[in-house]
């Protein structure tokens, strides 16, 4: 009985030493699950990081290439005079064909593509948007992710196409490697965007005329001039949908040109127009959409808007937009030749004096007086949705290079659909 007793507790050792050995193993097993969950978890979380930071990269560039305000190396607004904005560091546009060409640097005697760089930090986000070179940012330090985007641009099969590729990743590399360690850096991620980018110009037609006036023009006596003596286009000076009043008018058309066929009036159909189509008619959608497209700037006057038009185009603006009614007193001067400008106001102008405007201007009815002959001009083309009235001896010249110009360099870049992809 003795012998049969001690054996029995034999078995049960074997047995409670067993059970351990499992449960061990059990735990084990569970350790290394949890581990293997855990790196599976943290690699996700930076693979996520890495391609929201290439998507971020993407996003924030077509946000700066709409804006015309002058940034320095840093990225940030500048106030140097000779900053530029960021689509003049990035892209050459062609005029008047409207292609875009990603600009290059000399590097050693390669022409290599401009690349913009961004970090973030404790601090924040730190953007490098160098001239020529490649982005320089400091090395982030600690062990917490510190996600980076680097982008460049490239040539398209289109002409009026740009490509744009972003890689993002977890850790920045210092100075001038941003995002080229991180493949070989254990536990990092990388990722790679790209989309194409079209140029969407500020007019989708050039206007035919100098002056097209969906209703009346009376002028009474005073000396307009309206000209198109360029060559281009109709040879149309003046196209109105309703009368017009004007005996002391002054035509101005190319040599040899029969000043009869320069002057459109009674115009049914321009006159039946509704406001929102004549105007989509030149700018390609209604008043609304135009205001609210990339790289449009809203001004804000109240009586004379003179100055704050004067300090929005200093500021990099050439796509401006009033609400309602505005008044602009001379002496003012508008754009350039080189660089023109593109005024839109919703309700009446009433112009005074000597005011030069490079570019297009429209509204929904504009009178123009206290002029003298030869002082006041629009060399573009002007666009009325009402009547045109005053006293002002105006010349308004259409210029197909202006126009040309406008429409090109101050179009907006918009994402072409179906051009994204990840690599």
């Amino acid at each position: 009985m003795s012998q049969r007793s001690r054996q029995r507790g034999v078995a049960a050792l074997f047995a409670s030493v067993m059970l351990c050995f499992a449960m061990v193993l059990a735990v084990a097993v569970a350790h290394r699950n949890v581990l293997v969950e855990e790196q599976r978890s943290a690699n996700e979380l930076r693979a996520g990081t890495s391609f929201a930071a290439a998507e971020a990269g993407l996003e924030w560039a077509l946000a700066r290439i709409n804006d015309p305000a002058r940034i320095g190396v840093d990225c940030l607004p500048s106030a140097d005079a000779a900053a530029r904005s960021f689509r003049e560091r990035m892209v050459r546009i062609g005029v008047p064909e409207g292609s875009v060409a990603p600009l290059r640097w000399d590097d050693a005697g390669t022409p290599a593509a401009l690349q913009v760089a961004c970090v973030r930090g404790a601090n924040g986000w730190r953007c490098s948007c160098p001239a020529s070179g490649r982005p320089d940012l400091p090395v982030t330090g600690g062990s917490a992710i510190a996600p980076a985007f680097v982008l460049e641009l490239a040539p398209s099969t289109r002409a009026d196409v740009v490509r744009v590729v972003a890689t993002g990743c977890t850790r920045a590399g210092g100075g001038t490697n941003v995002c080229a360690e991180s493949a070989d850096t254990g536990h990092e991620a990388t990722s790679r965007l790209e989309a194409a980018w079209a140029l969407l110009p500020a007019l989708r037609a050039l206007p035919a005329a100098a002056l097209t006036v969906r209703g009346d023009v009376d002028v009474g006596a005073a000396s307009l001039g309206v000209h198109n003596v360029d060559g281009t286009g109709s040879g149309l000076a003046l196209h109105v949908g309703g009368r017009v009043a004007a005996p002391s008018l002054r035509l101005g058309v190319p040599p040899g040109a029969s000043a009869a066929a320069s002057l459109a009036s009674a115009d049914a159909a321009l006159h039946a127009l509704p406001a929102d189509r004549f105007f989509a008619r030149y700018f390609g959608m209604g008043a609304a959409a135009w205001a609210g497209r990339p790289g449009t700037r809203r001004v804000a006057c109240a009586n004379d808007c003179a100055a704050a038009i004067r300090d929005a185009i200093a500021a990099g603006a050439r796509l401006l937009v009033i609400d309602g009614d505005a008044a602009i007193a001379g002496p003012a001067d508008l754009g350039s030749a080189e660089d023109p400008v593109a005024l839109v106001v919703g309700g009446s102008l009433r112009l005074s004096g000597e005011i030069a405007v490079h570019g297009v201007v429209h509204a929904a009815s504009i009178e123009w007086n206290d002029v003298v002959a030869g002082r006041a001009l629009v060399r573009g083309a002007v666009l009325v949705g009402g009547d045109y009235r005053g006293t002002g001896a105006v010349d308004l010249v259409r210029d197909e290079a202006v126009l040309a110009r406008l429409a090109a360099a101050s179009g907006s870049f918009v994402r072409v659909n179906g051009s994204w992809k990840d690599f």
